[in-house]
């Protein structure tokens, strides 16, 4: 499992809480893009605090591709509920239903209402110093246990992990025994890619140090 939560702070800005570390394949980027896309804030915004385990919630590890999958989802369902909390404290101050409400770029408004926006930070500001609420939200994530099949023995593919096919091309000398690789050909089902630049820089990362 992989586990979240975050805080609403009163300028509108986001504290997201996780034990998975980046070890430099940018996975603070795209937690910070998965938890603003789903609150509805602007990117720089989004604070990701996973420095301490002390303080931080349980993570797995960062290996197997899990990182992305695994963790983004938990940090995607505690940042809906963060702004489910968020769009308590909206309806109370602006004394509408929390269901017609929606969220874009630090605002919120009304649905078919978009010249009642709001800033969020406003929102935020008022929940905390006038109605003492926390807007806050926890999840985890963690893809239920899949037992064998009692017939062929065979498993669900494994959730974390991307599928792929590495073809190397290659010269040797028969005297010497010099290897030279001519060409390298990846091919990865990432599925959605969060950070295309990103999953390119991870696959190029990855054929070097195949290399």
């Amino acid at each position: 499992p992989s586990q979240v939560w975050i805080k609403l702070k009163p300028d509108g800005h986001v504290d997201v809480f996780s034990g998975t570390c980046d070890l430099g394949q940018g996975s603070r980027t795209v937690h910070s893009q998965i938890a603003a896309d789903a609150i509805g804030v602007p990117y720089d915004w989004v604070t990701m605090d996973n420095s301490n385990t002390d303080s931080s919630p349980l993570c797995t590890g960062t290996f197997a591709s899990r990182g992305t999958f695994v963790a983004g989802n938990a940090i995607r369902l505690a940042a809906l509920k963060t702004r489910e909390s968020l769009l308590d404290a909206a309806a109370e101050q602006m004394e509408v239903d929390p269901a017609d409400l929606t969220t874009e770029d630090g605002y919120l408004w009304p649905l078919g209402s978009p010249d009642r926006k709001v800033s969020i930070a406003d929102i935020a500001l008022a929940a905390t110093w006038t109605h003492g609420r926390m807007i806050t939200g926890q999840a985890t994530y963690m893809k239920p246990f899949s037992a064998p099949d009692p017939d062929t023995g065979e498993c669900e593919p494994h959730y974390a992990l991307s599928y792929g096919v590495c073809v190397a091309d290659v010269e040797v000398d028969d005297e010497t025994g010099e290897v030279l690789v001519t060409r390298l050909t990846q091919v990865y089902d990432v599925g959605r890619a969060i950070h295309p630049a990103i999953v390119s820089g991870q696959i190029h990362g990855g054929a070097m140090m195949g290399v």
